[in-house]
């Protein structure tokens, strides 16, 4: 989205201009849409490209009509695992209640060095939605910008009807995500591997014999590490840092937020104008750049950490947590807007010249940039509070985005 905004960007300061809509300012929607599209194309049809990755998916990958074959591909599970660079679960409520998926957890985790990253699919799919969100909001706030005169109205639309309701959302997200949380550590508990689910009662002998030729000869054994070591090692991929999801998972829900800066600088014409105010631009360049890549993964960060806070200990539905999802909506919004001013709205007042106004902006934004770090830096050491007393030290979330998992077996 950031290459196809700013190739649009720099084909009409540079070569043509295209049209514009508009009736009070004629706005250009050509970054916004390009960019978009190109990031959703890519996202559907980038694995076309990828000739040298490859995925064991156990139900596609082991044969289900020959017994034979069935049976040597059980058997060589623990090969085609060993040859990973990660193990992906995609994870729903009864991922953990299947025997062919927990197997094959902990056939990973008992392979040195093969990471293991728990996708939650509730989780990943709100953050498809708020990006759909993002999108009809910025295209809204473009269309209201250049057909109605003044910018009260545009701020309405950008505090008001995008951040408020979607910080909202951040908040509800922050507790499903601790309830997540907890619902994995008590399946990992519970787990009993002779009453876990199997979709073909005829494979659980095959399952059987080669659990009790890995793990000591014992069943017990494998619900022993299930309920220990895996389970510290599965929970890591929620506890690598202080934010509650990796930092270009955040940044994925804003997609749409740089393709709008950019065609709102093309509309501006501020190529033509940089000449004349030079400080003015670069100030607002910054503050693109700032408010796209941190400003909000750092405050939907926060709104997420607040929801789980401030609803511990109730229930995540009714009244009183709608009202207090509310709250901290507002609340963030709030903040972020007061950012927003020392950010781009103060540094113009030129209370200091425009160096100095520059300077400031370098400073406010700098600000950001390093609370980012701080928030989605990958740490050694887990919050007690999340970790639980059996977690051990994450690794870092940053790992190859080759994968091989499967979801349910034959």
């Amino acid at each position: 989205a950031f290459v196809g905004s700013l190739a649009l960007f720099a084909f009409q300061a540079w070569c043509h201009a295209l049209p514009r809509f508009g009736l009070v300012l004629p706005m250009s929607v050509w970054e916004l849409f390009g960019g978009v599209v190109a990031a959703w194309t890519v996202c559907a049809f980038g694995h076309v490209l990828c000739w040298r990755t490859y995925c064991f998916f156990d139900c596609a990958s082991i044969c289900q009509n020959d017994p034979d074959f069935k049976s040597a591909g059980i058997i060589n599970i623990p090969a085609f695992i060993s040859a990973s660079r990660e193990f992906i679960v995609l994870w729903d409520e009864r991922y953990l209640t299947r025997l062919w998926c927990v197997y094959e957890m902990a056939v990973a985790q008992s392979i040195e060095g093969i990471p293991i990253r728990i996708l939650p699919m509730s989780v990943y799919a709100s953050l498809t939605v708020w990006q759909l969100y993002w999108f009809v909001m910025e295209v809204a706030w473009l269309l209201i910008r250049s057909n109605v005169r003044g910018t009260l109205l545009c701020d309405f639309v950008g505090g008001v009807l995008c951040r408020l309701p979607l910080f909202a959302m951040h908040a509800r997200a922050g507790r499903g995500f601790a309830d997540v949380y907890a619902d994995l550590q008590q399946q990992f508990e519970a787990f009993d591997v002779r009453s876990a689910a199997i979709s073909d009662e005829s494979d659980r002998r095959l399952i059987f014999d080669s659990i009790e030729e890995m793990f000591d000869g014992s069943l017990d054994n494998f619900n022993h590490k299930v309920r220990t070591t895996l389970k510290s090692t599965a929970m890591r991929s929620f506890t690598g840092r202080k934010a509650t999801l990796p930092y270009w998972k955040m940044l994925w829900q804003s997609l749409a937020v740089m393709p709008a800066f950019c065609a709102l600088w093309s509309t501006e014409g501020l190529v033509d104008t940089f000449e004349a105010s030079p400080y003015r631009n670069a100030e607002r360049v910054i503050f693109g750049v700032t408010f796209t890549f941190c400003g909000y993964p750092l405050f939907s960060a926060a709104a997420m950490e607040l929801g789980r806070r401030c609803t511990r200990g109730a229930g995540p539905g009714g009244a009183r947590a709608a009202l207090t999802y509310l709250g901290v909506g507002v609340l963030v919004t709030a903040s972020f807007s007061a950012w927003t001013w020392c950010a781009l709205t103060a540094p113009t007042l030129h209370l200091n010249g425009p160096v100095g106004a520059l300077l400031m902006a370098v400073s406010v934004n700098g600000l950001a940039w390093g609370a980012t770090v701080w928030a989605f830096r990958p740490h050694a050491r887990v919050d007690a509070d999340r970790a639980g007393p059996t977690s051990e030290a994450p690794r870092p979330s940053g790992v190859e985005p080759e994968s091989n998992a499967g979801q349910d077996g034959p």
